[in-house]
């Protein structure tokens, strides 16, 4: 049993986790990741912004996946509470600038009873924390979807695909911009490919059934603590 998260197979991603696991960021201790856009809601009135239908907005459609890498390049540690907040603002807005928002069927007169914003602050088991932020529509420069990570001995950033490290080399501050492969990877094949190596011996799972109960988890409790208005305990 396995839940597809592809942004694990990215090359910037395996770079970064085989990086981490070398031991060369130290402690990962904080980090922020997020999914924003300026004007990029999908499927208006329809499916996506209908709650009964998809559960919820951005913090579904895009914030499970960039938490998902940030958890799992932080050494998956065990979520124990969530402070959030949710917006909706947009909702009577139908000016659009990003490709995104042509997915779905749009609803003329349709149902928007999800948030076009969610943001929120993890805590986990280990000291370690992560801001978050995910957007169908806000008043930004541009739409950019990002993963940033601190250790203390370095930190990292993934925006766009593009992975910069950020370290000390030579009683100097160093800036790496690691040379990946020049053909792209399919990262979502990567995946298939990997479940398939599993199923067959050939490898274990990256991904557990453990790590998708925890995401519901996080999940749950921004919708509640924005709703409560409080910090949500796991």
């Amino acid at each position: 049993m396995m839940t597809m998260r592809n942004n694990r197979f990215t090359q910037a991603a395996q770079y970064l986790k085989n990086y981490i696991s070398e031991g060369h960021m130290g402690e990962v201790y904080t980090g922020r990741c997020g999914w924003i856009r300026r004007r990029g809601i999908p499927g208006k009135g329809g499916w996506f912004t209908t709650k009964e239908l998809s559960g919820g907005g951005p913090l579904i459609d895009l914030g499970v996946h960039m938490i998902d890498l940030s958890v799992w390049l932080m050494g998956n540690p065990k979520p124990v509470a969530v402070s959030g907040a949710t917006y909706t603002k947009f909702a009577n807005n139908e000016i659009s600038d990003s490709v995104h928002s042509g997915f779905g069927e749009k609803q003329a007169g349709g149902t928007f009873d999800v948030e076009d914003l969610a943001i929120g602050f993890i805590r986990f088991e280990n000291g370690a924390t992560l801001q978050i932020e995910f957007s169908w529509a806000s008043n930004i420069g541009e739409e950019m979807n990002f993963v940033e990570l601190r250790g203390t001995k370095a930190g990292s950033s993934i925006k766009k695909g593009d992975l910069r490290i950020f370290t000390e080399m030579a009683g100097q501050l160093t800036d790496i911009s690691p040379v990946m492969g020049k053909k792209p990877v399919d990262a979502h094949g990567a995946h298939l490919r990997h479940f398939i190596d599993v199923v067959q011996l050939r490898a274990e799972p990256i991904l557990t059934p453990e790590h998708g109960v925890d995401m519901i988890k996080i999940l749950n409790a921004l919708y509640q603590s924005a709703e409560l208005g409080r910090e949500v305990r796991l």
